[in-house]
């Protein structure tokens, strides 16, 4: 009973959602809010109770209390308009306890040729653009049923010859609620400085008496706005509904977990999304989700392969498929090994 309560708690804001003001266009680093690990996007994104790998580090800090050994993901995301989001990680262990990670995400986009009103056409010269984020994270269990974590991040944006930086914070919790494998989850991500573009192309000379032809003019910087970046408030559940452990139902071979997130952006209206995994002896796993109140995304499939070399290491390989309706699919794929 009370776990559907929480479920119902969650998505009784889904109606709501039409009703909000859409802040489309009013944050920078756009590019913190495509997710990571295919394991997880195969479940919609649904992992901030249930995440406890790598990826961790995106999700929840907290949940890397849960990875208990050295431990390496790579994720590609082949990202609409020819962008491409990759993601890497690595987290050593301290101790059953204490965590710490490193990560790195990047954003690339091919080069485009430069148009002007005179030469709508192109000019011959070429630009792009690229995101990067690089972040230090500890975690911490503080008590057997309760993990703390806490990311910082230092992020930079480029295109052509201007560059915007900022710093960011994310913290997150996990509470295992002891009672048939439920367990919450609350992370806030991404909040810090603003960004602001400053560049060569910025710089300009400004004549204060154009009339004056002795005149040479005055070095000058444009100013341009500053720019919030995409914080979120992901608050949700994840439930072993089958395997070892605290779950629900015990089964040696089979396992089934579930989770439901709710979102709510400081760009756009709250939303949500839930889903499933289901996984036959820690070898083979199946995934969906679907997204709530989103403009594009709706359902989510993936799959994994797990191999694992007793005593030694344990390697695997996801993917995720999602449908972003007019803007196309999206393919991700992840590599993560553990020694």
């Amino acid at each position: 009973m009370k776990f559907f309560t929480i479920i119902i708690f969650i998505l009784s804001f889904v109606p709501n959602y039409g009703q909000e003001s859409n802040k489309a266009g009013t944050t920078a680093a756009q590019f913190l809010k495509i997710g990571v690990g295919a394991g997880s996007l195969g479940m919609a994104g649904a992992s901030v109770g249930l995440v406890n790998d790598v990826s961790s580090m995106y999700w929840n800090p907290a949940g890397l209390t849960e990875v208990n050994s050295i431990s390496v993901l790579a994720s590609y995301t082949d990202w609409f308009v020819d962008l491409k989001h990759q993601y890497f990680g690595i987290v050593l262990p301290v101790s059953d306890d204490h965590k710490f990670g490193v990560s790195a995400t990047i954003l690339t986009m091919g080069e485009m040729e430069i148009t002007t009103e005179q030469q709508p056409k192109g000019t011959g010269d070429f630009f792009d653009a690229s995101d990067v984020m690089v972040g230090l994270t500890y975690s911490a269990r503080l008590v057997d049923f309760f993990s703390f974590g806490i990311s910082f991040k230092y992020i930079t944006q480029n295109i052509y010859n201007e560059t915007a930086s900022a710093l960011a914070v994310d913290i997150g919790t996990n509470l295992k609620t002891g009672y048939k494998g439920i367990k919450v989850g609350m992370a806030l991500t991404n909040f810090g400085t603003t960004m602001t573009l400053d560049g060569r192309d910025l710089q300009k000379t400004y004549d204060p008496n154009p009339n004056n032809a002795t005149n040479v003019g005055i070095a000058s910087n444009l100013k341009t706005e500053s720019w919030e970046l995409p914080v979120n408030f992901r608050v949700g559940i994840g439930w072993d509904l089958m395997g070892t452990g605290d779950v629900m139902m015990y089964d040696q071979s089979h396992s089934i977990k579930i989770g439901i997130d709710g979102n709510h952006p400081n760009d756009g209206p709250e939303n949500a999304s839930v889903g499933i995994e289901y996984r036959w002896q820690n070898l083979i796993a199946l995934r969906s989700g679907y997204y709530f109140n989103d403009d594009v995304r709706k359902l989510s499939l993936g799959f994994g392969l797990n191999w694992e070399v007793p005593q030694s290491f344990v390697i695997g390989v996801d993917y995720a498929f999602a449908d972003l309706d007019r803007l196309g699919a999206v393919h991700s794929i992840s590599l993560k090994v553990g020694f």
